[in-house]
């Protein structure tokens, strides 16, 4: 098949972004020609202060990308077209184009885009909020939910109410794809049509450990350093640890804050190893006793959580969206009570306390990765995917 991809890559590149490449790498090795239509948010700093006024009412109808996208169509002629992110330099429009050109559209639903201004079901206080869910996007403009500006929230509004009251995205697409049934569930809670919605998990782009190795003596957590990752809750938590070192993969806005605590606590357990990837990460994740999990946001999967599987590490993780999904408590891991040290530590604690037990989580952590996530079981599920479409 000749295959479509769609995507605005992010100003922040994160799991999206990621996927979208590995999605591209999976096809092509499978056979199938990949062409893509792609923008980058990065791009917006070279804008002058008229193009950046301009977006909003792109976001309702970009003529400009629609003749773009028509004119690939009729030379490429793709068979079928996965759409990710469309915003904030395409638009939900590009689809009724696809459907005009009876290209049939599978949509990922890897966020809360569609229900909420910035996505992510997040006030700027991090606290979670649904409260645009059902289309109201009012309390989003007043809490300047998008880039915490009022004027760019009020243009994502418009346009998301304009596509919403038109039903762009529920009408065109085909087949949505959720990472995880908790996405499904509040798409559906919101109205979207249930039958229309497949969960469908992201999957490595690495092969998964043969076989468990013995851990070294440290914890890792792996992601972006911001509030609503829950670290502040994981460094209360080790704080009460000092005997197990604390690893911390990446970088973000909180990192100064991080540090400090840990400077004012005295908790030199604690490293900050900035930002690793590939088959050095890897090598880190392997060698750990486990992986800490603490986000306090609906977390539409989690990554690095099948990432620490297909390296044999358990994962304790806090009880909230998709990654209660991907821990089975007391078999490959843990879950604990959201933005709670205590009963973080507690569960950790518990992991440390039988060393046969941990053996066993890893295995099992092992084994999951290869039944499940593994980038030949992605495809197999996908390429079912595209025959029912095509």
């Amino acid at each position: 098949m000749k295959i479509l991809l769609i995507h605005n890559f992010y100003r922040y590149r994160g799991g999206e972004d990621r996927y979208v490449r590995i999605l591209e790498e999976v096809l092509r090795q499978n056979g199938h020609q990949v062409i893509h239509f792609f923008s980058d948010s990065r791009s917006i700093k070279q804008f002058n202060f008229l193009q950046k006024c301009l977006i909003p009412l792109k976001l309702i109808n970009s003529s400009a990308a629609s003749k773009e996208l028509e004119k690939m169509i009729q030379q490429e002629k793709p068979h079928l077209a996965v759409a990710h992110n469309l915003m904030p330099l395409l638009s939900l429009s590009l689809l009724n184009v696809l459907k005009r050109n009876n290209i049939p559209i599978l949509k990922r639903l890897e966020n809360y885009k569609f229900l909420c201004l910035n996505g992510l079901f997040l006030r700027n206080n991090f606290n979670v909020c649904e409260v645009c869910r059902r289309g109201n996007f009012i309390p989003g403009i007043i809490h300047r939910c998008y880039q915490k500006s009022f004027f760019s929230s009020l243009g994502i509004a418009i346009s998301e109410f304009i596509h919403r009251k038109l039903k762009t995205v529920s009408k065109t697409a085909d087949l949505f794809l959720a990472t995880s049934d908790f996405v499904k569930s509040k798409f559906v809670e919101a109205g979207f049509p249930g039958e229309k919605i497949s969960v469908f998990p992201n999957f490595l782009d690495f092969e998964p450990e043969e076989s468990v190795g013995q851990p070294e003596n440290y914890a890792i957590y792996v992601g972006r350093l911001s509030k609503e990752k829950g670290l502040v809750t994981l460094l209360k938590a080790f704080k009460e640890l000092p005997e197990l070192p604390l690893k911390i993969l990446g970088e973000g806005p909180l990192v100064d804050e991080l540090k400090e605590f840990t400077r004012l606590h005295r908790m030199t357990h604690v490293t900050f190893e900035g930002f690793i990837d590939g088959q050095a990460k890897r090598e880190i994740l392997k060698k750990a006793l486990l992986l800490v999990f603490p986000s306090e946001c609906y977390e539409s999967f989690g990554y690095s959580i099948i990432e620490s599987y297909a390296c044999g590490v358990p994962v304790v993780a806090s009880d909230i969206g998709g990654a209660r999904e991907l821990v089975q408590n007391g078999e490959n891991g843990f879950l604990f009570e959201v933005g709670n040290p205590e009963d973080l530590q507690k569960k950790i604690s518990a992991l440390l306390s039988d060393r046969q037990q941990l053996m066993r989580m890893k295995e099992r952590a092992l084994e999951r990765a290869k039944k499940s996530y593994t980038k030949e079981i992605g495809y197999q599920d996908l390429a079912a995917l595209f025959k029912r479409l095509v």
